[in-house]
Protein backbone atom coordinates (compact mmCIF):
# COMPACT_ATOMS: atom_id res chain seq x y z
CA UNK A 1 0.00 0.00 0.00
CA UNK A 2 1.22 3.49 -0.89
CA UNK A 3 1.20 5.73 2.23
CA UNK A 4 0.99 8.82 0.02
CA UNK A 5 -2.28 7.48 -1.38
CA UNK A 6 -3.54 6.95 2.17
CA UNK A 7 -2.51 10.40 3.40
CA UNK A 8 -4.14 11.99 0.38
CA UNK A 9 -7.32 9.96 0.97
CA UNK A 10 -7.49 11.06 4.61
CA UNK A 11 -7.07 14.71 3.65
CA UNK A 12 -9.91 14.48 1.13
CA UNK A 13 -12.18 12.93 3.81
CA UNK A 14 -11.28 15.72 6.24
CA UNK A 15 -12.09 18.50 3.78
CA UNK A 16 -14.63 16.65 1.61
CA UNK A 17 -13.18 18.40 -1.40
CA UNK A 18 -10.56 17.32 -3.93
CA UNK A 19 -9.71 20.97 -4.61
CA UNK A 20 -9.23 21.93 -0.95
CA UNK A 21 -7.26 18.74 -0.31
CA UNK A 22 -4.95 19.60 -3.20
CA UNK A 23 -4.40 23.10 -1.78
CA UNK A 24 -3.70 21.72 1.69
CA UNK A 25 -1.22 19.20 0.29
CA UNK A 26 0.42 21.72 -2.07
CA UNK A 27 -0.30 19.60 -5.12
CA UNK A 28 -2.70 19.59 -8.05
CA UNK A 29 -6.29 18.40 -8.07
CA UNK A 30 -5.33 15.97 -10.81
CA UNK A 31 -2.67 14.42 -8.56
CA UNK A 32 -5.21 14.01 -5.76
CA UNK A 33 -7.65 12.34 -8.14
CA UNK A 34 -4.94 9.94 -9.30
CA UNK A 35 -4.13 8.91 -5.73
CA UNK A 36 -7.81 8.21 -5.00
CA UNK A 37 -8.21 6.34 -8.30
CA UNK A 38 -5.16 4.23 -7.46
CA UNK A 39 -6.75 3.20 -4.16
CA UNK A 40 -10.06 2.41 -5.84
CA UNK A 41 -8.30 0.28 -8.46
CA UNK A 42 -6.22 -1.48 -5.82
CA UNK A 43 -9.23 -2.52 -3.74
CA UNK A 44 -11.71 -2.60 -6.64
CA UNK A 45 -14.21 -0.43 -4.78
CA UNK A 46 -15.68 3.04 -5.07
CA UNK A 47 -14.56 5.25 -2.18
CA UNK A 48 -16.66 8.37 -2.82
CA UNK A 49 -20.05 9.25 -4.17
CA UNK A 50 -19.45 12.33 -6.33
CA UNK A 51 -23.03 13.60 -6.71
CA UNK A 52 -24.93 15.56 -5.53
CA UNK A 53 -21.98 16.27 -3.22
CA UNK A 54 -18.83 14.41 -2.21
CA UNK A 55 -19.63 11.67 0.28
CA UNK A 56 -17.88 8.55 1.54
CA UNK A 57 -19.29 5.22 0.45
CA UNK A 58 -19.51 2.30 2.88
CA UNK A 59 -16.24 1.03 1.44
CA UNK A 60 -14.72 4.48 1.86
CA UNK A 61 -15.73 4.58 5.50
CA UNK A 62 -14.16 1.16 6.09
CA UNK A 63 -10.92 2.28 4.43
CA UNK A 64 -10.89 5.51 6.47
CA UNK A 65 -10.99 3.58 9.74
CA UNK A 66 -8.21 1.28 8.55
CA UNK A 67 -6.18 4.21 7.19
CA UNK A 68 -6.22 6.03 10.52
CA UNK A 69 -5.00 2.87 12.19
CA UNK A 70 -2.20 2.57 9.63
CA UNK A 71 -1.09 6.17 10.19
CA UNK A 72 -1.16 5.62 13.96
CA UNK A 73 0.93 2.45 13.64
CA UNK A 74 3.42 4.19 11.38
CA UNK A 75 3.76 7.11 13.78
CA UNK A 76 4.27 4.76 16.70
CA UNK A 77 6.99 2.97 14.76
CA UNK A 78 8.68 6.27 13.93
CA UNK A 79 8.49 7.29 17.58
CA UNK A 80 10.02 4.00 18.66
CA UNK A 81 12.89 4.43 16.21
CA UNK A 82 13.36 8.01 17.40
CA UNK A 83 13.76 6.91 21.02
CA UNK A 84 16.57 4.58 19.97
CA UNK A 85 18.65 7.52 18.81
CA UNK A 86 21.22 9.16 21.06
CA UNK A 87 20.01 12.65 20.12
CA UNK A 88 16.25 13.08 19.99
CA UNK A 89 14.99 14.74 16.82
CA UNK A 90 11.61 15.19 15.20
CA UNK A 91 8.47 17.01 16.23
CA UNK A 92 5.83 16.91 18.93
CA UNK A 93 2.42 18.47 18.34
CA UNK A 94 0.55 20.11 21.22
CA UNK A 95 -2.99 21.43 20.87
CA UNK A 96 -4.32 24.40 22.84
CA UNK A 97 -7.48 26.50 22.93
CA UNK A 98 -7.23 29.81 21.03
CA UNK A 99 -5.16 32.62 22.57
CA UNK A 100 -3.18 30.32 24.88
CA UNK A 101 -0.03 29.77 22.82
CA UNK A 102 1.96 32.85 23.86
CA UNK A 103 1.65 32.21 27.58
CA UNK A 104 2.14 28.46 27.13
CA UNK A 105 5.36 28.68 25.12
CA UNK A 106 6.94 31.02 27.68
CA UNK A 107 6.35 28.37 30.34
CA UNK A 108 6.97 25.20 28.35
CA UNK A 109 9.75 25.93 25.86
CA UNK A 110 12.59 26.78 28.29
CA UNK A 111 12.19 23.44 30.08
CA UNK A 112 11.65 21.32 26.97
CA UNK A 113 14.36 22.87 24.80
CA UNK A 114 17.01 22.37 27.47
CA UNK A 115 16.25 18.65 27.52
CA UNK A 116 15.61 18.21 23.79
CA UNK A 117 17.51 20.95 21.92
CA UNK A 118 17.11 19.29 18.50
CA UNK A 119 13.35 18.81 18.56
CA UNK A 120 10.55 20.94 17.12
CA UNK A 121 7.42 21.90 19.04
CA UNK A 122 4.40 22.45 16.80
CA UNK A 123 1.58 24.31 18.57
CA UNK A 124 -1.93 24.03 17.12
CA UNK A 125 -4.79 26.25 18.29
CA UNK A 126 -8.26 24.73 18.08
CA UNK A 127 -11.49 24.91 20.05
CA UNK A 128 -11.72 22.33 22.82
CA UNK A 129 -14.13 20.01 20.92
CA UNK A 130 -11.84 20.16 17.88
CA UNK A 131 -8.84 19.35 20.08
CA UNK A 132 -10.35 16.07 21.24
CA UNK A 133 -11.20 15.16 17.64
CA UNK A 134 -7.63 15.95 16.59
CA UNK A 135 -6.27 13.66 19.32
CA UNK A 136 -8.62 10.90 18.18
CA UNK A 137 -7.46 11.30 14.57
CA UNK A 138 -3.78 11.38 15.62
CA UNK A 139 -3.32 14.92 14.30
CA UNK A 140 -1.84 16.09 17.60
CA UNK A 141 0.05 14.25 20.33
CA UNK A 142 -1.17 16.08 23.43
CA UNK A 143 -4.15 18.39 23.89
CA UNK A 144 -4.94 20.87 26.64
CA UNK A 145 -8.70 21.42 26.25
CA UNK A 146 -10.57 23.87 28.43
CA UNK A 147 -13.97 22.48 29.42
CA UNK A 148 -16.90 23.32 31.65
CA UNK A 149 -17.59 21.17 34.67
CA UNK A 150 -20.45 19.52 32.77
CA UNK A 151 -18.30 18.39 29.79
CA UNK A 152 -16.71 14.96 29.70
CA UNK A 153 -14.43 12.91 27.45
CA UNK A 154 -14.56 9.20 26.77
CA UNK A 155 -12.17 7.62 29.27
CA UNK A 156 -12.09 4.44 27.16
CA UNK A 157 -10.60 6.45 24.30
CA UNK A 158 -8.49 9.09 26.05
CA UNK A 159 -6.04 9.32 28.90
CA UNK A 160 -7.29 12.31 30.91
CA UNK A 161 -5.17 14.21 33.44
CA UNK A 162 -6.77 17.15 35.32
CA UNK A 163 -4.38 20.11 35.33
CA UNK A 164 -6.20 23.06 36.81
CA UNK A 165 -9.59 24.28 37.91
CA UNK A 166 -9.51 27.57 36.12
CA UNK A 167 -10.71 30.61 38.00
CA UNK A 168 -11.20 34.06 36.51
CA UNK A 169 -9.62 37.27 37.73
CA UNK A 170 -10.48 40.93 37.19
CA UNK A 171 -7.63 43.39 36.70
CA UNK A 172 -8.26 47.05 37.46
CA UNK A 173 -6.14 50.14 38.08
CA UNK A 174 -6.07 52.14 41.28
CA UNK A 175 -7.24 55.14 39.25
CA UNK A 176 -10.45 53.37 38.15
CA UNK A 177 -11.12 52.08 41.66
CA UNK A 178 -10.87 55.61 42.96
CA UNK A 179 -13.08 56.97 40.15
CA UNK A 180 -15.89 54.37 40.07
CA UNK A 181 -15.92 53.34 43.74
CA UNK A 182 -15.21 56.73 45.30
CA UNK A 183 -17.59 56.24 48.23
CA UNK A 184 -15.95 52.95 49.18
CA UNK A 185 -12.36 53.86 48.35
CA UNK A 186 -9.85 52.80 49.66
CA UNK A 187 -11.70 50.22 51.78
CA UNK A 188 -13.10 48.53 48.68
CA UNK A 189 -9.68 47.02 48.04
CA UNK A 190 -9.87 45.01 51.27
CA UNK A 191 -13.43 43.96 50.40
CA UNK A 192 -12.71 43.00 46.79
CA UNK A 193 -9.70 40.87 47.68
CA UNK A 194 -12.12 38.12 48.75
CA UNK A 195 -13.91 38.22 45.40
CA UNK A 196 -16.08 40.41 43.20
CA UNK A 197 -19.03 39.99 40.89
CA UNK A 198 -18.88 41.18 37.29
CA UNK A 199 -22.19 42.94 37.90
CA UNK A 200 -20.44 45.32 40.32
CA UNK A 201 -18.22 46.50 37.44
CA UNK A 202 -20.77 46.81 34.63
CA UNK A 203 -20.36 50.61 34.67
CA UNK A 204 -16.58 50.38 34.21
CA UNK A 205 -15.12 50.30 30.66
CA UNK A 206 -14.11 46.76 29.73
CA UNK A 207 -11.56 45.12 27.45
CA UNK A 208 -13.12 41.84 26.28
CA UNK A 209 -12.26 39.13 23.80
CA UNK A 210 -14.22 39.15 20.51
CA UNK A 211 -17.87 38.07 20.60
CA UNK A 212 -16.95 34.57 19.38
CA UNK A 213 -15.12 33.92 22.68
CA UNK A 214 -16.91 31.68 25.18
CA UNK A 215 -15.67 33.92 27.99
CA UNK A 216 -17.01 37.03 26.25
CA UNK A 217 -20.41 35.39 25.88
CA UNK A 218 -20.47 34.29 29.52
CA UNK A 219 -19.57 37.73 30.90
CA UNK A 220 -21.96 39.63 28.63
CA UNK A 221 -24.78 37.14 29.32
CA UNK A 222 -24.30 37.57 33.06
CA UNK A 223 -24.47 41.35 32.80
CA UNK A 224 -27.44 41.41 30.42
CA UNK A 225 -29.38 39.08 32.70
CA UNK A 226 -28.68 41.50 35.53
CA UNK A 227 -30.07 44.36 33.44
CA UNK A 228 -26.67 46.08 33.25
CA UNK A 229 -25.19 45.53 29.76
CA UNK A 230 -21.49 46.38 29.71
CA UNK A 231 -19.63 49.22 28.08
CA UNK A 232 -17.04 47.39 25.98
CA UNK A 233 -14.22 49.74 25.13
CA UNK A 234 -12.16 47.25 23.15
CA UNK A 235 -12.81 43.80 21.68
CA UNK A 236 -9.53 41.98 21.07
CA UNK A 237 -7.75 38.73 21.82
CA UNK A 238 -4.40 40.55 22.18
CA UNK A 239 -4.65 40.91 25.95
CA UNK A 240 -0.92 41.39 26.49
CA UNK A 241 -1.03 44.70 24.60
CA UNK A 242 -3.78 46.02 26.88
CA UNK A 243 -1.96 45.75 30.22
CA UNK A 244 -0.39 49.19 29.91
CA UNK A 245 -3.75 50.69 28.86
CA UNK A 246 -5.34 49.10 31.90
CA UNK A 247 -2.59 50.51 34.13
CA UNK A 248 -3.28 53.95 32.64
CA UNK A 249 -6.94 53.67 33.66
CA UNK A 250 -8.56 53.16 30.24
CA UNK A 251 -10.45 49.99 31.19
CA UNK A 252 -10.47 46.67 33.00
CA UNK A 253 -9.85 43.18 31.68
CA UNK A 254 -10.34 39.59 32.79
CA UNK A 255 -7.68 36.92 32.87
CA UNK A 256 -7.10 33.25 33.62
CA UNK A 257 -4.18 32.08 35.81
CA UNK A 258 -1.91 31.03 32.92
CA UNK A 259 -2.23 34.34 31.09
CA UNK A 260 -2.06 36.37 34.29
CA UNK A 261 1.19 34.69 35.31
CA UNK A 262 2.66 35.47 31.88
CA UNK A 263 1.49 39.10 31.96
CA UNK A 264 2.85 39.69 35.44
CA UNK A 265 6.24 38.18 34.65
CA UNK A 266 6.63 40.12 31.38
CA UNK A 267 5.08 43.45 32.45
CA UNK A 268 5.78 43.60 36.19
CA UNK A 269 6.10 47.39 36.19
CA UNK A 270 2.51 47.85 35.02
CA UNK A 271 1.20 45.77 37.89
CA UNK A 272 2.54 48.28 40.42
CA UNK A 273 -0.66 50.27 39.83
CA UNK A 274 -2.99 47.34 39.17
CA UNK A 275 -5.15 45.20 41.44
CA UNK A 276 -6.19 41.62 40.81
CA UNK A 277 -9.45 40.34 42.26
CA UNK A 278 -11.04 36.88 41.89
CA UNK A 279 -14.40 36.90 40.08
CA UNK A 280 -16.84 34.92 42.21
CA UNK A 281 -19.29 34.38 39.33
CA UNK A 282 -16.74 32.26 37.45
CA UNK A 283 -14.77 30.50 40.18
CA UNK A 284 -14.31 26.83 39.31
CA UNK A 285 -16.65 26.88 36.32
CA UNK A 286 -14.01 25.61 33.89
CA UNK A 287 -11.06 23.24 34.05
CA UNK A 288 -8.02 22.50 31.93
CA UNK A 289 -7.24 18.88 31.11
CA UNK A 290 -4.29 17.11 29.56
CA UNK A 291 -5.56 14.71 26.92
CA UNK A 292 -3.92 12.06 24.75
CA UNK A 293 -5.08 8.93 22.95
CA UNK A 294 -4.95 5.72 24.97
CA UNK A 295 -3.22 3.94 22.10
CA UNK A 296 -0.61 6.67 21.74
CA UNK A 297 2.93 5.43 22.07
CA UNK A 298 4.59 7.84 24.50
CA UNK A 299 8.27 8.19 23.69
CA UNK A 300 10.60 9.90 26.12
CA UNK A 301 10.04 13.45 24.75
CA UNK A 302 6.28 13.06 25.09
CA UNK A 303 6.59 11.66 28.61
CA UNK A 304 8.84 14.58 29.49
CA UNK A 305 6.36 17.00 27.93
CA UNK A 306 3.56 15.68 30.11
CA UNK A 307 5.70 16.05 33.25
CA UNK A 308 6.72 19.60 32.28
CA UNK A 309 3.14 20.64 31.56
CA UNK A 310 1.93 19.29 34.91
CA UNK A 311 4.69 21.19 36.70
CA UNK A 312 4.13 24.55 34.98
CA UNK A 313 0.41 24.39 35.77
CA UNK A 314 1.23 23.84 39.43
CA UNK A 315 3.27 27.03 39.36
CA UNK A 316 0.17 29.07 38.48
CA UNK A 317 -1.03 28.61 42.06
CA UNK A 318 2.15 30.13 43.49
CA UNK A 319 1.73 33.29 41.41
CA UNK A 320 -1.94 33.62 42.37
CA UNK A 321 -0.95 33.33 46.04
CA UNK A 322 1.33 36.31 45.50
CA UNK A 323 -1.51 38.34 44.06
CA UNK A 324 -3.57 37.56 47.15
CA UNK A 325 -0.81 38.79 49.44
CA UNK A 326 -0.82 42.28 50.90
CA UNK A 327 2.54 42.86 49.21
CA UNK A 328 0.89 43.18 45.78
CA UNK A 329 -2.74 44.03 46.39
CA UNK A 330 -2.95 46.30 49.37
CA UNK A 331 0.25 48.33 49.39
Amino acid sequence: MNMTDIQCFIKVTELMSFTKAAEALYTSQQAVSLHIKHLENTYKVQLFERKPSLKLTTSGQALLEAARDMIERENRLINQFTTMQDDFVGEIVIGLPPNRSTAFVCEFIPHFSREYPNMTIHLVEKTSPDLSAAVKNNEIDIALPLVSKHEYFDSDLYEIIPLETEDLYLIISDELLRKYFSQQYPYCKSIFIDGVSVTDFSHVPMFLHPATSRLHKAIVSKLVQNGTPPFIRIKTSLTSSLVSLCAQGHGIFFSTPMLLKHLYETQTKCFESLYVFPVKDFQGTRKTLLLYHKNKYLNRPLLSSIDIIKQVYKEHRYVMDRFHSSEILLD
